[in-house]
């Protein structure tokens, strides 16, 4: 009688569920250390942006689209008003922006001009008011803001204490912003 040979070709149920364990856990790194990139990116485009609708309400102003304000003044520009490509109204996050939360200051102190920026989209992601030169992806928040949950947002009043050391004391405001 013949001996049947044992086949030992091909792996144990053990040995894959090894491997699977294993690229189960190569994958979860890979995840989470993809999406902090992606969240760092997101938020340096959410800087960028801002700095270009604010260099673009910087240059209307100086071509005399808006009125620059007097020494000690105020103007505060909708970004509603800012003319941008199609598509471009949407932020990073995939939210519109909101125009009465979105804006850019600028204030004539003793004949400088100092800008301000505030961006907020519909989802509440974004930054409270803060100086140009501050502008920096740690200021982006995700989800947490909210275009009423301050003075002085959704009216363009710049509240009586500005926020986050931001030291702009305007004697009158004009705010340009579009119509409803």
């Amino acid at each position: 009688m013949k001996k049947m040979k044992k086949n030992n070709k091909g792996f144990t149920l053990i040995e894959l569920l090894a491997v699977i364990v294993i690229l189960a856990i190569l994958m979860t790194l890979a995840v989470t250390s993809m999406s902090g990139y992606i969240r760092d990116s997101r938020k340096n485009t959410y800087i960028s942006t801002a700095n270009q609708y604010l260099n673009s309400i910087r240059y209307s102003m100086l071509n005399g689209d808006y009125t620059a304000p007097a020494t000690n003044s105020c103007t505060i520009v909708s970004m509603g008003l800012v003319p941008v490509d199609a598509g471009s109204t949407k932020s990073t996050y995939g939210k519109d922006y909101d125009n009465n939360a979105s804006y850019v200051l600028i204030y004539n102190n003793a004949g400088t001009y100092e800008y301000y920026v505030q961006m907020i989209d519909a989802g509440g992601n974004g930054f409270r008011l803060a100086e140009e030169q501050t502008l920096a992806k740690d200021l982006v928040q995700e989800g947490s803001l909210s275009a009423t949950s301050e003075p002085g947002v959704s009216d363009f009043s710049v509240p009586s204490t500005a926020p986050s050391g931001i030291t702009p004391t305007c004697s009158s405001v004009t705010a340009v912003y579009p119509a409803s």
